[in-house]
């Protein structure tokens, strides 16, 4: 088992900007608007979501493990919170209002100077009880990678039927995922 680094930490989360766009940016709509059934999300919805979880998860979080460690219980984080703010908005756009803000709390995480006594620092989660902030930085970088693996299925799976046979050899096709809310 690997323990947190921090800085390992922060090299995959100023990645994961460039890694969606690069996945997304300029694709037939279908590619992008498409889920994998009723109460999934598509890759749109993924990264409303995680614009969500940049302007009211991580962060927010993060600054009340550090200001106020156990003594008070983060806000639950509403997994659907993303959907009133994206409404109107074209993936073009999301795709630099998620950049922009990762860079944005990046950049504010870096100025912390956050030493492995601030790492040990804990706080409460609503459902979790407590955690430290090396495990919330930590759950930032495996909840990109998780986000990132479901955009891939999702975008697989709008050729489950057309691969025909090779589906039973594509590990993609083979998961069931977790997309509902």
């Amino acid at each position: 088992m690997i323990e947190h680094n921090l800085q390992h930490t922060l090299s995959l989360l100023t990645r994961t900007p460039a890694a969606l766009n690069a996945l997304l940016r300029d694709l037939p709509e279908t590619w992008t608007s498409r889920n994998e059934g009723e109460d999934t999300w598509s890759a749109f919805d993924v990264v409303a979501h995680l614009i969500h979880g940049e302007q009211t998860d991580w962060m927010p979080r993060a600054r009340m493990i550090l200001q106020f460690g156990e003594t008070r219980t983060f806000e639950s984080f509403d997994r659907l919170g993303h959907v009133q703010e994206s409404q109107g908005k074209s993936l073009v756009q999301l795709l630099d209002e998620f950049a922009r803000l990762r860079s944005e709390n990046l950049g504010e995480l870096r100025a912390l100077n956050l030493r492995q006594e601030d790492l040990a620092r804990r706080g409460r989660h609503p459902a979790l009880g407590v955690v430290t902030l090396s495990q919330l930085l930590a759950t930032w970088a495996a909840h990109d990678l998780t986000h990132l693996h479901q955009i891939s299925r999702i975008m697989a799976h709008q050729y489950r039927e057309t691969v025909g046979p090779w589906s039973a050899y594509l590990g993609v096709l083979q998961c069931a995922g977790h997309s509902s809310p």
